[in-house]
């Protein structure tokens, strides 16, 4: 079968150029696909969703040789089924006009996998470049691939690739404008690369045939007659959808029904796992022919990698490594964060004091300009972005070296009686710099329902503002006993939240489906841009917002709305928690902040004369972290979760996060007033 490439002449988006290709980037998780964007499009780079999904859509652009180039990181998966939000995004977005060709990126050091996708990608017919990446750490276990022979079974351009390092990246491009130009091209014969059992041939013959009086359900879903009726046997949700919509013969679907039956007495096993072990086979035939093993001297540097991947995933010495990354990139964070936050409220507080002399203190319009809006640019800066950048970098060299992957396996089991895998214990590690970054984290979870579970526990880890609040008041005061008080109370809402959505949220976790690739050398060059696509959501999403509220803040302290709120507030404030009455108004300031409530409380102390001994109790101490600590994020935090999810969903979780911490709040204060433990 031939095909005319140039199809896009036809593509209501680029009618008027015969040089611009649209590319596809596809393959499994962790094969270097991010890293080949990069490379490829440089900062020319959005973010987005995908229309109408909460999946993550990754573009970018670059000109190379007289075309232009239009790229799209898809979501890393597995296969072109429909289990999860990311193989459907995938597949839609494959068959649509908006695609010339696929780059399948694919792992050198694990082809069986790999080559796996690749064969449901040639089903789909759409021409396709196999990109070998890794080919250095196949090369370190002694082994080569026949690249010419490859090409020949496979009849698409194969180019090796390092693309850490940036080797076949031009190739690449070359190799699709070649494939673009290619008036000539026809796609491989899968009747003869790919080659199912003889029962399992004649049914998909017959079911093709059948198929085929059907153009209606061929047209709306624009998939390839072979994969339509492979996907029917296998009883995909998506196409039997369509078929049911474009109102299909039932004999079709009765024959499709028979034949999945016979099929598995026959071979005593699931559709899904009989045509999986077809395809096995073909790619293992194909593996021998290609491989080339080389000398089987063993290397140091491999025994360590080994030894060291060993000691990190141990039943005990990895939850030791597991403690030691937490705390050492805790304390890296605060280190830098705490530093460079410094500098910037001295920098905040020298333009204050010049903005006050030069224009008075009590001048309207500069109170809402320099207070409101430049006090919430500043407090943004201070206290949220210098915590989120050196935090992601970290994060991001954890993930590239392959830690990350090795701590989700650890904590797998234990996460999964909240409802979620292992995966979340790298967004909660987020959590305790930022839960910005971190919510924003909870995409890499496969599930809708995952992702708002992870959601809901990240928003409750102790940011590093609530570390501020609980460690200048109640450490400062009480003592570390007391902070390790609340942090139990903390976890255990952790813990008891996990619990209640598990057994409430319809569905169930799915398994921990997690590449672990081999431990390798940072490529910091990556990693720095990583850092900044992670980073820059926060200053081009949350940061206008934060200043837009400051503004609003600013304006109800001006005409002196604030007082009536304390008013207001105070059956919750004083009578349920038992604190002072101006405490309301610093709670509220706490959602643009949270130590701008300990902040406000010192100030108001001092210009009362005051410590905060004199102003609060220990009880009230305790119970005003607490309370800090449980409620609802900060405002940056919301419209996160609110991206990611839904302004509903986001809304829920505020208003369940606020009673949290209200009941525990008011019970502790009960509990503390009923038994005079003070």
């Amino acid at each position: 079968m031939s095909c005319n490439l140039p199809k896009k002449h036809n593509k209501k988006n680029y009618e008027t150029s015969d040089n611009i290709i649209n590319i596809a980037l596809a393959g499994n998780p962790n094969v270097g696909k991010s890293v080949i964007f990069n490379q490829l499009t440089g900062l020319s780079q959005t973010i987005g969703n995908w229309p109408g999904k909460t999946i993550e859509r990754m573009e970018g652009s670059l000109e190379f040789l007289g075309f232009h180039f239009n790229i799209v990181d898809l979501p890393g998966i597995y296969s072109l089924s429909t289990y999860s939000l990311e193989e459907l995004v995938s597949r839609e977005y494959i068959v649509s006009d908006n695609v010339d060709l696929i780059v399948n990126v694919i792992d050198a050091t694990n082809l069986e996998r790999n080559l796996f996708f690749t064969f449901q990608l040639l089903e789909l017919k759409i021409p396709m470049i196999l990109a070998i990446n890794q080919m250095d750490i196949l090369q370190k276990r002694n082994r080569d691939l026949d690249f010419n022979k490859l090409g020949q079974i496979f009849k698409l351009p194969v180019i090796p690739l390092i693309a850490v390092h940036g080797k076949g990246i031009h190739e690449i491009l070359e190799a699709a404008i070649e494939l673009y130009n290619n008036k000539d091209y026809s796609f491989p014969d899968l009747s003869v690369l790919l080659t199912f059992g003889k029962e399992i041939e004649n049914k998909l013959t017959i079911l093709t045939e059948k198929l085929l009086e059907y153009p209606d359900i061929l047209r709306k879903s624009g998939y390839p007659p072979r994969f339509l009726v492979i996907k029917l046997l296998e009883n995909d949700e998506e196409i039997i959808s369509i078929a049911e919509d474009v109102k299909v013969n039932r004999d079709l679907i009765e024959m499709v029904d028979l034949f999945r039956r016979n099929l598995e007495d026959f071979h005593g096993e699931d559709i899904q796992t009989i045509i999986s072990s077809e395809i096995y086979n073909n790619i293992n035939k194909i593996i021998a022919e290609v491989l080339i093993e080389k000398s089987h001297k063993e290397r140091t540097k491999i025994n360590l990698v080994n030894w060291i991947d060993h000691l990190t995933t141990h039943s005990f010495f990895g939850y030791l490594i597991l403690l030691v990354v937490l705390l050492g990139t805790y304390f890296f964070t605060f280190t830098i964060g705490d530093f460079l936050g410094g500098i910037i409220d001295e920098i905040y507080s020298v333009l204050t004091e010049l903005v006050h002399t030069t224009f008075g203190e009590n001048y309207p319009l500069m109170q809402i300009i320099w207070d409101g809006a430049g006090g919430g640019f500043f407090g943004a800066l201070s206290g949220v972005l210098v915590y989120v950048v050196p935090f992601f970098f970290i994060i991001e060299i954890l993930q590239d070296s392959g830690y990350l992957p090795r701590a989700a396996f650890l904590m797998d089991r234990a996460m999964h009686s909240l409802g979620v895998h292992g995966k979340t214990v790298i967004t909660m590690i987020l959590g305790f710099g930022c839960n910005v970054p971190a919510c924003a984290g909870c995409r890499i979870m496969e599930t809708e329902r995952e992702k708002k579970i992870s959601i809901a526990l990240t928003s409750l880890i102790p940011c590093a503002a609530v570390m501020t609040v609980v460690m200048g008041l109640v450490g400062r005061y009480l003592g570390l006993g007391w902070v390790g008080f609340l942090f139990i109370i903390n976890f255990s809402v952790v813990l008891l939240m996990g619990r209640i959505l598990n057994k409430f949220m319809s569905g169930r976790c799915t398994e921990l489906i997690m590449e672990m690739h081999e431990y390798r050398a940072p490529n910091f060059e990556v990693i720095l841009k990583q850092t900044w696509l992670r980073s820059k959501e926060f200053v081009y999403k949350a940061l206008p917002i934060i200043i837009l509220l400051g503004i609003g803040l600013e304006i109800l302290v001006i005409f002196n709305i604030l007082l009536p709120i304390n008013t207001i507030l105070s059956p919750i404030t004083v009578f349920w928690l038992g604190l002072p009455i101006v405490t309301g108004v610093f709670l509220i300031y706490g959602i643009l902040r949270k130590e701008l409530t300990l902040v406000l409380l010192v100030l108001f102390a001092e210009n009362m004369g005051m410590t905060l001994v004199d102003l609060l109790t220990p009880i009230q101490m305790i119970t005003f972290s607490l309370v800090t600590m449980l409620y609802v994020p900060c405002f940056a935090t919301i419209i996160i979760i609110a991206k990611q999810t839904s302004w509903k969903y986001a809304l829920q979780i505020s208003f369940l996060e606020i009673s949290i911490a209200l009941l525990i709040g008011g019970i502790f204060h009960f509990g503390f007033a009923i038994f005079g433990i003070f």
